[in-house]
């Protein structure tokens, strides 16, 4: 990343982040789960160019992203995002979006994920997160928002007649695996696109160079970004995300991953 751009402020990589979002296939199987259609965004005009303010993690700078493409959009209105449910003086939860398409309102709950697949299940990078916990609460608790009494009664003039699922980022297999994929939430194999390792099993064969955060989404050309120095992997201690020569994106894991895998939820 350059470093004249505070993290999620360069505005190439926005730009870049933009087309991304619009053309990156959904994480989860349309055939299973009430995505929100790929079509909808082919084609969409870009936002004019913008600067993005809010906190540096990718999953408030990806609903930002997502909320100047809807703005945008020929077909879509942003009714309202991050609508607080409130009950007997608690948060209950937040609505991420409500969306006018074709005269009718939708609830809409977003996410962006990294997912390795592991011992038949898609872990994210850090092993504290899992995509069947994630795909559990979002349609059992966050879609459920919408129908539960207290947003009724805040909310009445607010009735959704479809309820959807953007999920996108990218799932990750293990590098010389014979394990097969996860088979639980069943997902798009369009999103499969990188691999992921300990760090002696990092291949020599070719170069790698290092990601920052605000690169994971749309992937910047290799020859501009810092190139990695495997001494540094020696001892490692946090995930690391690189590019590879051919453009194909890992992850390095600490030779203890996963140390506390998360239980499975409830549904499974």
């Amino acid at each position: 990343m350059n470093d004249a751009y505070p993290l999620f402020s360069n505005p190439s990589q926005i730009n870049a982040d933009f087309s991304w979002l619009q053309n990156q296939f959904s994480l989860l199987s349309d055939k299973r789960f009430p995505v929100v259609p790929h079509h909808l965004w082919q084609p969409t005009l870009l936002p004019s160019p913008a600067a993005y303010t809010g906190p540096s993690r990718i999953g408030f700078y990806y609903q930002w992203l997502l909320n100047q493409l809807i703005d945008c959009h020929p077909h879509l209105a942003l009714e309202a995002e991050e609508i607080q449910i409130n009950e007997a003086g608690k948060t209950r939860g937040a609505i991420d979006f409500l969306v006018r398409y074709q005269g009718q309102l939708e609830h809409w709950e977003v996410a962006v994920k990294f997912y390795l697949a592991y011992d038949n299940r898609w872990l994210g990078p850090n092993a504290k997160d899992a995509l069947d916990i994630k795909v559990a609460r979002m349609l059992d608790h966050q879609l459920a928002l919408s129908s539960h009494p207290s947003f009724c009664q805040q909310y009445p003039h607010w009735q959704p007649s479809k309820k959807r699922l953007m999920v996108q980022g990218r799932l990750y297999r293990h590098y010389h695996s014979e394990q097969p994929l996860p088979d639980w939430p069943p997902v798009n194999h369009d999103s499969i696109g990188g691999w992921w390792c300990w760090p002696d099993a990092l291949p020599t064969d070719r170069e790698f160079a290092v990601l920052a955060r605000d690169q994971w989404l749309s992937l910047p050309a290799f020859a501009d970004l810092p190139k990695l120095e495997r001494a540094s992997l020696q001892g490692l201690s946090r995930t690391c995300h690189l590019l590879d020569d051919s453009l194909t994106p890992w992850f390095v894991v600490p030779s203890d991953w996963p140390a506390n895998v998360p239980p499975l939820p409830s549904r499974q």
